[in-house]
């Protein structure tokens, strides 16, 4: 008899968690995407709240609010909608070039303490956050990876990497994108210790450096290069940094054949040394140092006045282009 009344509560228990569960599930408002902005004192959050109908089950509606802290717009938005905010589906947050150190500060405590929010959402900087919410995050980091995957200009940058390289370095690198007309890829931004653009050319430079080239197509000389492998070993003795890259690479201009082999490899070396100098030599202090204690724990120094000397080396393979064409992009 014990056993049964046993059996008939944990019954009840299990049924009147699920009733509680859907419940709750009715009352939280799911966010896929966050907007953060920062005008004077008070933070601007946009949201995409997703609620699905019949007809669309990719509904969403937008809220916008404005207050002293991230939190309050929180509350503002429970108080506008009825609904919890939740963060357990956020795929994308986009930031403006308004937040700076402290404002990271901020949103990496948030996030890092809430329950219900994981860190591995993607983050991009935009320079029109009022247009991003004509946009889906899906579609956004659609548009990222593409990139990634046909020019090697810009990667997925997620949050949990974010935090890292901040506590690691005092520094990251994000995305930048422009929503001023269509969705556009600008390159990189460098963000927390210092908001600074990174040119196409920088950008490139860094992804090299950083081993984030899946594949890039450039022009130069008149040709088409595109790359399909690259690997780069950075290693460091005092003050000497040797920057080796080995990658793979066609050419698929009409005119290549009349290009020396040699000269053909030193074209295309030269030009990516450029990219990579023009990262460097624009984040010489902070920065590069940065990086090669990131991928060298066992190198530290933080005297700025260190002579830093270093050597790009290629070891640059060509491969058959013959069933190659086009689609290039001009940086």
């Amino acid at each position: 008899m014990k056993i049964l009344k046993l059996l008939i509560i944990i019954l009840l228990s299990f049924s009147m968690t699920g009733c509680v569960s859907y419940m709750e599930l009715n009352e939280l408002g799911i966010i896929d995407m966050i907007v953060i902005d920062k005008n004077n004192d008070n933070y601007i959050v946009t949201i995409n709240m997703l609620i699905p109908n019949q007809d669309d089950l990719e509904n969403k509606e937008v809220y916008t609010a404005s207050n002293i802290s991230i939190d309050e717009c929180l509350n503002d938005f429970y108080l506008k909608t009825n609904k919890k905010i939740s963060f357990t589906h956020l795929e994308l947050m986009a930031l403006t070039s308004n937040i700076k150190q402290q404002e990271y500060d901020e949103i990496i405590n948030l996030f890092l303490n809430r329950v219900d929010a994981r860190n591995t959402f993607s983050t991009i900087i935009v320079d029109e956050p009022s247009n991003i919410v004509d946009y889906k995050a899906k579609d956004i980091n659609e548009l990222i990876n593409i990139n990634s995957e046909e020019y090697g200009l810009v990667s997925i940058k997620q949050f949990d990497s974010i935090i890292k390289d901040i506590l690691e370095m005092n520094i990251s690198y994000i995305p930048k994108i422009s929503f001023k007309d269509s969705p556009s890829i600008l390159g990189y931004q460098s963000v927390y210790s210092s908001n600074s653009d990174l040119s196409k050319e920088e950008s490139l430079g860094f992804n090299f450096i950083t081993n984030q080239i899946k594949q890039s197509k450039f022009n130069s000389n008149n040709m088409g290069f595109k790359i399909d492998t690259s690997n780069t070993i950075i290693t460091v003795n005092k003050n000497e940094i040797n920057i080796n890259i080995t990658s793979t690479y066609q050419i698929t201009s009409n005119n290549s054949n009349t290009q020396d082999e040699h000269k053909i490899q030193k074209i295309y070396e030269d030009e990516i040394n450029n990219y990579i100098n023009d990262f460097i030599n624009k984040n010489q202090n902070n920065y590069f140092l940065s990086l090669i204690e990131k991928y060298q724990n066992n190198y530290y120094k933080k005297n700025q006045k260190i002579n830093i000397k270093y050597n790009i080396t290629f070891n640059s393979t060509r491969i058959n282009n013959s069933n190659i064409k086009g689609g290039f992009h001009e940086y």
